[in-house]
Order: structure tokens, then C-alpha cells, then sequence
């Protein structure tokens, strides 16, 4: 196994789940929404020019650019699932064949697709409605955006999802979100400054594209001696399990890319047959920008949890890969219910940011209203699709996909378009997303009903070997005095009492110096799950927090292994659990108490008592569950919780040492 893979095991398999789906999903989240605003800059700033003939090419030009994503879909999602479930098998080489098909793949298919545009240039244009007020600025466009630029673009969303399959995901969405700010720069750069209009806004997207890749690159350099990623044409294979499996997971992703642009264009030409075409048309167009909001920040979500659920099922721990989605689907219902509230409360606020013309707002706030109830079912939907993608099932993911869209959709806008007119068309959406996300529900239940007989029949784990020594873990408070009652049980016991002694063994394991592990070894830099999982981390995806958390289980339970003793703090109760006999001790005492105590042992200071108390047991409290999962200073914790404040320190030396000798 690669050193990386020993690295990210951690992540994969024994991280709790709510860490390991924060670290994974936050940074895709936040590229998606750097995806959102770099999606809308070329919009925007077309639209400060004046020229309707400019923002018309835009929108004649959106379905042919996004066949460049669906190629990426095609190849790196594809790829993504393949190498998550393989490295959950301990199968590299056919992660390492997949990530070089991926690659070379995409960009082989994208330069097909590049030069068969050149040379058909006109006839795709005239296809796709342009003319001869919009001709010249769609050619200009494409030709910069499609013809030179499409392969930086597709290597550089098909690298982010390589380097995502890995557990890189903050790699990845810095990556994804660089091509999106230098785009939001450099497009008044080329548009105004330059004065090249609507051909500017395509050579800044494809300049950025171009730099995002780029990065990718660097990202796989530095990561070359410790990934399983390369893009060595050696590795490329189409056998079966590599171009198949790829292909077959990635086509539902391209599909459903390509089905979008469809569907927009289906309802869109619905609107222009009625009555005020041209204000619905806007209004749709409003509504369907906000839409995407909701869109990529669903699917950030999904797809930041895809390694984990393909890892996790590769290696057959059912168990977590239903934990993942069942946390996933949490967080995304929270997410739709809050979308959907501001949306009911200020659509005409909302369209306002996008057009100010009166007509457009009015129609637009009730197509918000319609639309949005369609995020709910929509952001599940998506949640369901990633999940059979990154296991392997995409019969099931082709099937929703060419349902929601190519089908509910298609049928439900000529049908509600003739029975309700306008009305039924502003429904389409929130009809669609509704009876798709039923149908996901149905299918995933029957995966999930496969699943947990999976684990009900799965043989338990065998237990770690206890060693015969035994343990005293002490958790306490700060101030509480625990350090104190520690050492004087040990000296009472006869055994070794490790406190700061822990310091410096941790410091060799690890390689850190022994200040950061003295400052950081019991507290977390925030208490915040979602601060301390974004955390500044090296190319192995690990902070230096992670590295010193790794390195102290592994000292704790060396020293467990090797005699009797006393351990203060450092979640000892915790990483022990399964390998010593532990009696497991939570000391605590009275916010007066402690303040008293700590300004008599350590002195006085800046910050008042009761200010160091606060800071110190909240970071403690935070570390404590960051990397337990479990609540700090919760009575069913421990064997053991003892008021030092009422029962005394020397009580509470006297009563641990006797239950320690009794036991």
C-alpha cells in the first residue's frame, strides 16, 4: 500500500463520519459556489455592454459549451467511483489505470469534438438559432471558449475529480474555484479594458481554465510519490473494469448535463409561444440562474461524499456507508428548507439583483415562488444519484437521470402547458424534481434494504487483544485538579503517572515540535466541527492536528500495552476503549472552585478566571468530540465522575486507587 493510502485510511475508514463528511464536503461545496459566481460573471458583465445581441450568443452558445462538462462527467466521475471503490479493495493498479484513462480519454474525445466545431462551425450556429445579428459573436465565442480553450477546460475539471477521488477534495475545489476568481478578474480586463466584448469574455474563461488546469498539474506533481492518481500513458487500458466501469458510472453524469441544457430549452420555447414571451423568457432565465445556487451547492455536497461512500463500499463497511447517507441526506434537507423559506419570503428582491425591469420582476417573483419548491426534491434527487453512481450502479443512476429529465420533464411541460397555460408551466420544475425524487426514494430503499442485510448477516469484527495491564484514564476540567489527583493515584499505586511526559514521545512519533504539542495536544484550534475540519492540511489532505492525533494514539497505546499505569487526558479513555482494561475517570468541580484553584496554582493573568476557564474547556471539549465523535464530560462516558470541589482531591486519590485495587 502507497503512502498515501496509509494516510488517507484514516479519513476513509475510522475518521468519524461527521468529520469525514465536513472535510470532504466543505471544500466542494465552496467551489461550487465559486462555480455559481464564475457561471454568472460572463452574464453580468456582457450585460453592462448594452448589447442584446451579445447576451443572446451567450445563451445560444450555453448548450454546445456544456458538452465540454459533460465530457469531463463523462470521463472523471466515471473514474472518481472506479478509484474510491478500489482503493477500498486494496486494488491500486486499477485506480492508477483508471485515473490515466480518465485523463487521456477525456482529451481525446474533447479534441475530436474541437475540431469537428471548427470545421461545422456554421451549421451547428444556424442550428442552435443563431443569426445574422448574433452570428459573429456566438463564432467568437465558441471558437475561444470550445476550439482553443476545451481541452484546458475538460483536463481541468477532469483532474479535480481525480484529485477529489482521493480524499483531496480541498485540493480540488481550490483548483475549480482559482479558475472561477480569475475569471470574475479577468473578464472587465478583456471586455472593457481591452474592448474585445463578448470574444473577451472567452479568452478570460479560457485563460482561467487554462491556469486551473495548470494547478491540477502541480497538485499531481507534489503528490507523485504518495497517490495512486498518474497520468503515465503506461496505465491507460481499456479492459473492462477500467473503460467500462468508468464509462458506465460517467454517462449518467454527462447525460444529466446535456439533459439540463435540453430541458431549458424545451421550456423556454413553451414560454415564447404565449404572451409576452420575451418577459416569461426573461423571468424563466432569472429564475433559472437562482436555481443554480441550489444546484451546486446540492451537488457540491453529493459529489464531496462520493469517495467516501465508494471507499466505504468497496471495503464492504456497509455500516458507514449508511451513516454517510444518512447524515448526507440531513444536511441537505436542511439546506433545501432554508433555500425554499427565503425564496417564498423575498422572490421580487431576488429577481431584482438580476434585471430592474418592472415587468420581469412582477412574473419573475411568482415563477420563484412556483420554481422553488422544486429545491427540496431536487437536492435529494441529486444525493440519490451520487450514491449509485459511487457504488457502481449505474443502470439505476442512467435510469433517474433520463426519467427526471428526459421523460417527467418533457411529458409534464406539453402537458401542463396546454391545460394551464403559463400557470402550469411555472410548476413544471417543482412537479419534476417531486415525483423523480419519489422514484429515487423507492430504488434507494431497495439498495438500502440489500445493504442492511449486508450487515445484519456481516460476522462481527474481531475484538482487539486487551492487554493484562491496567489502565486509569483521568478527563477533567480545567482546574479541576485532575493532574493532581492523577499523579497521587499513580504514587499511591506504584505505577507511572504520564501527563506532560506525553509530550515529547509524541513529539518523536510524529515529527512535530514539542511547543505545538504542548499548546495544540488537547485543543482544538476552534470549536467548530466545520473550522477545525477546514484546517490548513498538506498534500496527504492531513493538518498538522491530524498528524499529532495519529501519533498520540499510537504512543497511548504503546504504553498501555507495556505496563500499568496513570494517563491524563489526551482522549485516552477514548483511543483505549477496546485495547486496555480501563477505569475511565471524569473530574470535575464548581465554575468558583476551579477559578479559585487556578489562580492559586497558576497566577494571575490578562484574562480573568472565569474568561480562562471558558476558552480552555470549550477547546478541550471540541478536540475531545472532533476526534471521538463522542460527547466530553458526559456521565455515561466514564466508569468514574468525581466533584473534586465537595468530595476533595484526597477523597477522590483514596476512591479511585480503591476501585482500582478492588477491581
Amino acid at each position: 500500500m502507497t503512502k498515501s493510502s496509509t494516510k488517507n485510511n484514516e479519513l476513509f475508514t475510522s475518521m468519524p463520519v461527521g468529520k469525514a463528511v465536513a472535510k470532504l464536503a466543505i471544500p466542494t461545496v465552496v467551489s461550487q459556489i465559486i462555480v455559481i459566481l464564475y457561471s454568472l460573471a460572463d452574464t453580468f458583465f456582457i450585460g453592462q455592454i448594452g448589447d442584446p445581441n451579445q447576451l443572446a450568443a451567450l445563451s445560444i452558445t450555453f448548450p454546445i459549451y456544456t458538452l465540454l462538462t459533460a465530457v469531463a462527467n463523462l470521463f472523471g466521475i466515471g473514474a472518481n467511483s472506479v478509484i474510491a471503490r478500489s482503493l477500498g479493495q486494496n486494488d491500486e493498479m486499477t485506480a492508477k489505470k483508471a485515473s490515466s484513462f480518465s485523463f487521456w480519454g477525456s482529451l481525446a474525445v474533447t479534441l475530436v469534438l474541437s475540431i469537428l466545431l471548427a470545421v461545422f462551425m456554421t451549421p451547428v450556429l444556424t442550428f442552435f438559432g443563431a443569426d445574422e445579428y448574433t452570428f459573429g459573436f456566438t463564432r467568437d465565442y465558441l471558437f475561444w471558449v470550445f476550439v482553443i480553450g476545451g481541452l484546458p477546460t475538460v483536463a481541468g475539471l477532469t483532474l479535480g475529480h481525480l484529485v477529489r477521488s482521493v480524499g483531496k477534495t480541498k485540493e480540488a475545489g481550490f483548483g475549480l474555484a482559482l479558475g472561477g476568481i480569475l475569471n470574475i478578474i479577468l473578464d472587465p480586463v478583456f471586455i472593457f479594458v481591452f474592448h474585445m466584448n463578448v470574444a473577451g469574455a472567452a479568452v478570460a474563461t479560457m485563460l482561467s481554465n487554462t491556469i486551473s488546469m495548470v494547478y491540477f498539474f502541480f497538485v499531481l506533481a507534489r503528490m507523485r510519490k504518495s497517490t495512486v492518481l498518474t497520468l503515465a500513458p503506461k496505465y491507460f487500458s481499456l479492459e473492462k473494469k477500467v473503460a467500462w466501469g468508468t464509462l458506465s458510472v460517467g454517462f449518467p453524469a454527462a447525460l444529466s448535463v446535456l439533459l439540463v441544457s435540453v430541458s431549458i430549452s424545451v421550456l423556454n420555447g413553451l414560454l415564447l409561444r404565449h404572451k409576452g414571451g420575451n418577459t416569461l423568457s426573461a423571468a424563466y432565465g432569472v429564475t433559472s440562474k437562482c436555481g443554480t445556487i441550489a444546484l451546486h451547492i446540492s451537488i457540491g455536497i453529493a459529489q464531496g461524499v462520493m469517495p467516501l461512500i465508494g471507499y466505504s463500499y468497496g471495503a464492504k463497511d456497509h455500516k458507514r456507508v449508511h451513516a454517510v447517507c444518512r447524515l448526507s441526506f440531513i444536511i441537505l434537507l436542511i439546506f433545501s428548507v432554508i433555500f425554499l423559506a427565503i425564496v417564498q419570503f423575498i422572490p421580487g428582491t431576488i429577481v431584482r439583483m438580476f434585471t430592474p425591469d418592472a415587468a420581469t420582476i412582477e412574473v419573475g417573483s411568482t415563477f420563484m415562488r412556483c420554481w422553488s419548491w422544486c429545491v427540496i426534491g431536487m437536492s435529494l434527487f441529486n444525493m440519490y444519484n451520487s450514491i449509485f453512481q459511487a457504488v457502481g450502479k449505474w443502470e439505476t443512476s442512467l435510469l433517474l437521470a433520463v426519467l427526471r429529465l428526459g421523460v417527467i420533464f418533457t411529458v409534464l411541460s406539453f402537458t401542463l402547458d396546454a391545460l394551464f397555460g403559463v400557470t402550469g408551466l411555472m410548476w413544471v420544475q417543482a412537479i419534476t424534481d417531486t415525483v423523480s425524487c419519489l422514484i429515487a426514494v423507492a430504488l434507494y430503499n431497495r439498495f438500502k434494504k440489500a445493504m442492511l442485510k449486508e450487515i445484519r448477516t456481516e460476522p462481527e469484527a474481531a475484538p482487539i487483544p486487551a492487554t493484562h495491564n491496567r489502565v486509569i484514564t483521568i478527563s477533567r476540567e480545567f482546574g479541576s485538579g485532575g493532574r493532581t489527583i492523577g499523579k497521587e493515584v499513580a504514587a499511591k499505586l506504584g505505577i507511572p503517572c504520564y501527563d506532560s511526559d506525553l509530550i515529547e514521545k509524541i513529539a518523536a512519533e510524529s515529527g512535530l515540535a514539542k511547543e505545538y504539542i504542548e499548546k495544540n495536544g488537547e485543543y482544538a484550534s476552534s470549536d467548530r466541527l466545520f473550522d477545525n475540519a477546514m484546517a490548513g492540511r498538506e498534500q496527504d489532505g492531513q493538518s498538522a492536528a491530524d498528524k499529532m492525533w495519529l501519533a498520540q494514539k499510537k504512543v497511548i497505546t504503546d504504553l498501555a500495552q507495556q505496563e500499568s499505569c496513570v494517563i491524563v487526558g489526551r482522549c485516552a479513555d477514548y483511543i483505549l476503549r477496546d485495547v486496555a482494561d480501563c477505569l475511565t475517570v471524569f473530574v470535575h468541580a464548581s465554575d468558583e472552585q476551579r477559578a479559585e484553584r487556578i489562580v492559586t496554582v497558576y497566577g494571575q493573568r490578562e484574562e480573568s478566571p472565569a474568561q480562562r476557564l471558558h476558552d480552555k474547556d470549550k477547546k478541550r471539549r471540541a478536540y475531545y468530540e472532533l476526534y471521538t465523535g463522542t460527547q466530553w464530560g458526559q456521565a455515561d462516558n466514564y466508569e468514574l465522575c468525581l466533584d473534586s470541589g465537595r468530595i476533595g482531591l484526597d477523597r477522590c486519590v483514596d476512591m479511585i486507587a480503591q476501585l482500582y485495587q478492588s477491581a
